[in-house]
C-alpha cells in the first residue's frame, strides 16, 4: 500500500517543484527587490525621470522597488529625508547648504535639471526688473528654492527693501491662483505654466536664467556610505530613463500626460520640448550650477560663502557608471 502511495506522489512533487524552479529562473529580481522611497516635489517635473523609471520598469530591472512620495515643500522634503521617511529626495536642492551649515550632512549625488526652475509670472507685463519696485511679490517660505532665487535676484536689481516678498503656503499652482486673485503681484512660477500663464491673462518675465542645480538628488552621508549599490542602482535607473525621454518622445509624453493630469497637446508638447533641450542625460551637473546654489545660500547666512562644494556634493557613484563632469568632457 505504502509502495503505490510513494508512486502516486512523487510524480505531483515533481510538477510542483519544477513550476518553482520556472518561476525563479523567470523572474529572478522579483524575490530579491530592495525598497527605495525617495520624495519628489508635489509639482513632478523636477523629479521626472523618476516618474519614467518608475513606469517604464527601469528601477525594477535594477532590483529595486521604488516608492515616489510626492511633499509640498523643501523644507518638509529634508525633515522626512533627514527623520528617514525617505531614502533621497529628488529636486529639492535648497536644504543642501542649510543643513550643511547646521552640521547635518546630506549631499547631491547628481542633476537632473541644472537651470533656473522659475519664470516671474506678472499680473502686468514687465520688460525690466525694476518694474518690480514697490509689488507684492508671492513666494514660498525662506530658505525654499524659490525664494533664495528671487531674494538673490532682488539683491542683484538694489530692490531687496523695495520689493515685499509675501510667503505662501504651496507651490506654483497656488502661487499662480493668488496671482490671479490679485492678493500678490508677481510670483515665480514654474516655466511648465508658460503656456497656462496666456491662457489666464497673465504675464511672463523670464530674465537671465543661470545655471543652477535645481533637480539635485539628495541622501544623507550616512545612507550613501551604507547603501552605494542601491543608490548606484536607483542612478541606473534615472540615467536609462533620462536616455528614453531624449529618444522616445511617443513613449514620454503619456507618462507626462499622466503625472501632470492634463490633456493639453499644446501645454505637453512645450514642456516636453523645453526638457529635452535643457535636460542634463548624463546627471553630472556644472560647476557653475552648484557655486550658483552656495551664493545664493549666502544671501540668507553669510556662512555658506566659506563652504567649499566638495562639503554638498558627491558624484564618486557617477563616475563609476561612466559619467564625467561637462567640463572635463569639453576638455
Amino acid at each position: 500500500m505504502f509502495k503505490r502511495m510513494r508512486l502516486k506522489i512523487q510524480p505531483a512533487f515533481f510538477v510542483v517543484l519544477l513550476a518553482i524552479l520556472l518561476v525563479v529562473s523567470v523572474r529572478p529580481k522579483a524575490f530579491c527587490e530592495e525598497t527605495i522611497r525617495a520624495a519628489v516635489p508635489l509639482f513632478p517635473l523636477l523629479g521626472f525621470p523618476a516618474f519614467v523609471a518608475h513606469e517604464r520598469g527601469f528601477f525594477q530591472k535594477e532590483g529595486l522597488r521604488a516608492e515616489l512620495v510626492r511633499i509640498n515643500s523643501t523644507p518638509t522634503t529634508f525633515q522626512t529625508l533627514i527623520s528617514g521617511g525617505v531614502h533621497l529626495a529628488v529636486g529639492a536642492p535648497g536644504g543642501l547648504v542649510t543643513l550643511n551649515l547646521q552640521g547635518i550632512d546630506v549631499v547631491a549625488i547628481g542633476s537632473w535639471d541644472n537651470v533656473m526652475p522659475y519664470i516671474l509670472a506678472t499680473r502686468e507685463p514687465i520688460s525690466d526688473i525694476q518694474q518690480l519696485r514697490g509689488k507684492r511679490l508671492g513666494v514660498n517660505r525662506p530658505g525654499s528654492t524659490p525664494w533664495l532665487i528671487m531674494r538673490v535676484m532682488l539683491e542683484d536689481a538694489g530692490l531687496a527693501k523695495d520689493v515685499k516678498m509675501m510667503p505662501l503656503a504651496g507651490g506654483s499652482q497656488e502661487r499662480l491662483a493668488a496671482l490671479k486673485s490679485g492678493a500678490i503681484d508677481a510670483a515665480p512660477v514654474s516655466w511648465a505654466l508658460e503656456p497656462t500663464l496666456k491662457k489666464l491673462g497673465l504675464y511672463s518675465f523670464k530674465g537671465n536664467r543661470l545655471p543652477f542645480i535645481t533637480g539635485a538628488i539628495c541622501v544623507k552621508k550616512s545612507y550613501l556610505q551604507s547603501h552605494r549599490s542601491t543608490l548606484r542602482a536607483f542612478l541606473k535607473g534615472l540615467l536609462e530613463a533620462s536616455q528614453f525621454i531624449l529618444a522616445d518622445k511617443k513613449g514620454t509624453l503619456p507618462i507626462l500626460a499622466q503625472i501632470l493630469r492634463s490633456e493639453d497637446k499644446e501645454a505637453l508638447e512645450y514642456v516636453y520640448d523645453y526638457m529635452r533641450a535643457n535636460e542634463s542625460p548624463s546627471l553630472y551637473p556644472p560647476e557653475a550650477s552648484i557655486k550658483n546654489l552656495l551664493r545664493m545660500s549666502a544671501y540668507d547666512d553669510p556662512r555658506a560663502a566659506a563652504l567649499r562644494a566638495e562639503a554638498i556634493v558627491d558624484f564618486s557613484l557617477l563616475e563609476e557608471l561612466g559619467q564625467r563632469s561637462p567640463q572635463s568632457a569639453t576638455r
